[in-house]
């Protein structure tokens, strides 16, 4: 998911253009999803008893899509105060349409 299909979406004349709040809501949500899973790396510390893993933004193109995510969801709390918006599930990510792209 990109900005350019969504922007394509939310035209009326798109023969797949948002009809509710929730698909746009979704498709924001995936893109930043995706932003991180492919912009972040991990690190991870430990011993046997326990391991602590943090995403790091690894590039300005992460910490950038971080801020951004933040900034959209302070947003819709401030545009839907009284609604609740479904979390994206981890397997809703389209990695798999990027790697069949390649």
């Amino acid at each position: 998911m990109d900005l350019s299909t969504i922007r394509r979406k939310l035209q009326k004349k798109d023969k797949s253009h948002y009809s509710a709040p929730e698909e746009l809501v979704t498709d924001v949500r995936l893109m930043f999803w995706n932003c991180a899973k492919f912009n972040y790396m991990i690190s991870a510390c430990g011993s046997t008893e326990w391991l602590f893993i943090s995403l790091q933004p690894d590039s300005e193109v992460a910490e950038a899509g971080r801020c951004l995510d933040e900034f959209f969801e302070d947003k819709l709390k401030e545009i839907y105060p009284d609604r609740h918006f479904p979390s994206m599930q981890q397997d809703d990510s389209d990695s798999e349409d990027v790697e069949s792209q390649n």
